[in-house]
């Protein structure tokens, strides 16, 4: 019997202190409640749209053109200028010494303008430009590439594009007397000095220059110099034309005609008109024989006249 009160003792003190040992908040009377903690709060930083830079560019459909060695041409430009604010915008374009440059609105061909002014637009605004250059004529360009830089500045904002003239060689040779007369005299038998000039018009040298004439029979014509192995751009060379008629020639006019050729280009014909005075020892013989005919004459009258 006290055995059986040990035991039962025994057990009810185990279960009074695991009762002691559980969590209080497993029996938490209904009248109890529970507080969560509070989250930290997060405060966001505020957000700013980045404002875009002005920008502004030069293009063109056509950054090279193929010309002729002298003359105008024209390149078709648009400016695009991307800002905030309006803007006055200079125009700028850097050619080879001895080009002119300037530029227009286009399709007004009466104006030529230095600056122009471009209201602000972040979609972005564009104005239609036309470049105008002139090369040089004397001298001419030689064929080849050409450079053009045209520039848009405002304040510290440039756009600027790169054009090229492309050059094609041009020959062209003319020939003109040097008296600029197209006709001269000749004694019979002498050598008479002609003189020509010649000249590079075109843009690219001329090589292996030759002369050629049509003459009468037994005239004889030479060049001094007989030749020239070349001839430059805006270059001028003199040559001497020697006409020697023969001995007997006949007084009169005669008519030769003289041609200069290069390797390129062959130049136009020029029709000369000589002039042939006979000697002067042939005239008093003239005039002799024409006296002993009339004397002989006039004897031969008289002679038979008596009888």
């Amino acid at each position: 019997m006290k055995r059986v009160r040990l035991i039962s003792i025994i057990t009810c003190l185990v279960i009074g202190f695991s009762i002691l040992c559980l969590p209080v908040t497993g029996y938490a009377s209904d009248n109890v409640t529970a507080t969560p903690t509070p989250a930290p709060t997060v405060t966001p930083e505020p957000t700013t749209e980045p404002v875009a830079a002005d920008t502004v560019a030069f293009s063109t459909e056509f950054p090279t053109l193929d010309i002729v060695a002298t003359g105008s041409f024209q390149f078709n430009l648009t400016l695009d200028y991307h800002g905030n604010t309006q803007r006055v915008f200079d125009l700028k374009a850097s050619v080879p010494s001895g080009w002119d440059v300037y530029f227009q609105p286009q399709y007004e061909t009466g104006k030529r303008i230095s600056s122009i002014t471009i209201d602000s637009s972040f979609s972005g605004t564009s104005k239609q430009i036309t470049l105008t250059a002139t090369t040089p004529t004397s001298p001419a360009p030689e064929a080849g590439d050409y450079k053009i830089l045209v520039q848009a500045t405002s304040g510290n904002l440039t756009g600027s594009l790169q054009l090229v003239a492309r050059i094609t060689a041009k020959y062209g040779l003319y020939v003109i007397p040097v008296n600029q007369l197209y006709n001269t005299t000749a004694q019979a038998g002498k050598n008479n000095v002609y003189s020509i000039q010649l000249s590079n018009t075109g843009s690219a040298t001329l090589n292996n220059i030759t002369f050629t004439s049509t003459h009468p029979d037994g005239w004889e014509i030479k060049f001094t110099p007989d030749k020239l192995d070349s001839l430059k751009t805006s270059d001028t060379k003199t040559v001497d034309v020697n006409i020697k008629p023969p001995p007997k020639t006949v007084s009169g006019d005669y008519m030769i005609t003289l041609q200069v050729s290069g390797k390129e280009v062959t130049g136009e014909k020029m029709d000369i008109r000589v002039t042939v005075n006979t000697p002067t020892i042939w005239g008093w013989v003239g005039v002799l024989i024409i006296v002993v005919v009339v004397v002989g004459l006039f004897l031969i009258i008289m002679r038979f006249g008596r009888r």
